[in-house]
């Protein structure tokens, strides 16, 4: 069984039938990349998947264990899983310079164990310092340590895409997500975030990558899905992907060349 699966998962607004059975599926450590036009259901399979839209059938497996089924009441409640996102819009808050952006969450989950398990001085003490020490390591990691203080408004785009993958990482996920982590950028600033996403995929970190970028899904992914209409219209290994009879998928990377 593989690490991380998701099955027939379905998902309708109103009359529109966006996901139609979509099956995904990889191993701890690979690089999955999602391609496809706008509206093929890329970005709702994600959202569905992080609990911020509740699909209307389908399982979400990870390690064995079923995380999600949607026939079960309440379900969306509880993914029960660590999944990182990353949205293509930053979502930083701009009014908290890049440390703190990443340092809010986990303190005010530590404030919550104080007042919940009443933690002693000594222990809320060397938790914080281990939340603040993980920070600017993870800002060190994509190279923005020397712009710790600095808030998002003093960030080039490239930048805040970099704190944002940061912030994502500050949970240890067991998945980390993008949804089109470049679309905002400019082909020089896109560089540097994938560069950032290529260095975690050599640290086998586990990813789902939305995206159009299609030499960079090439280089790496271990698997490519390529979604059209709602479903997935082709799976496989990059070669297998780019050198594929579907004529849709033909289709859609011609389009793609062609309005490069």
């Amino acid at each position: 069984m593989a690490f991380f699966e998701v099955r027939q998962m379905k998902k309708s607004f109103g009359k529109v039938e966006v996901l139609k059975g979509v099956d995904i599926s990889l191993e701890r450590g690979e690089v999955l990349s999602i391609i496809g036009s706008s509206g093929s259901g890329k970005t709702t399979l994600l959202r569905c998947i992080n609990n911020l839209e509740t699909p209307d059938g389908g399982q979400i497996w990870v390690d064995g264990e079923c995380r999600f089924d949607a026939s079960v009441k309440e379900a969306g409640k509880e993914r029960g899983a660590n999944f990182g996102l990353v949205f293509q819009s930053f979502n930083l808050f701009p009014q908290y310079t890049a440390f703190e952006n990443l340092t809010l969450a986990p303190k005010l989950n530590l404030k919550h164990e104080v007042k919940t398990k009443k933690l002693s001085r000594d222990e809320y003490k060397s938790r914080l310092k281990a939340i603040e020490d993980k920070a600017e390591e993870l800002l060190g990691s994509v190279s923005l340590l020397d712009k710790r203080d600095f808030y998002p408004c003093q960030l080039s785009g490239g930048q805040q895409q970099r704190v944002s993958i940061a912030r994502a990482l500050m949970t240890n996920p067991d998945i980390l997500f993008f949804d089109e982590p470049t679309s905002a950028l400019d082909p020089e600033l896109t560089g540097e975030v994938l560069k950032v996403i290529k260095g975690l995929a050599a640290r086998d970190m586990t990813m789902v990558i939305i995206t159009h970028e299609m030499n960079f899904a090439r280089d790496v992914s271990d698997k490519i899905v390529f979604m059209d209409a709602g479903v997935v219209a082709a799976s496989g290994t990059p070669q297998e992907i780019f050198d594929a009879g579907n004529k849709r998928l033909r289709e859609f990377l011609a389009a793609f060349n062609q309005n490069k």
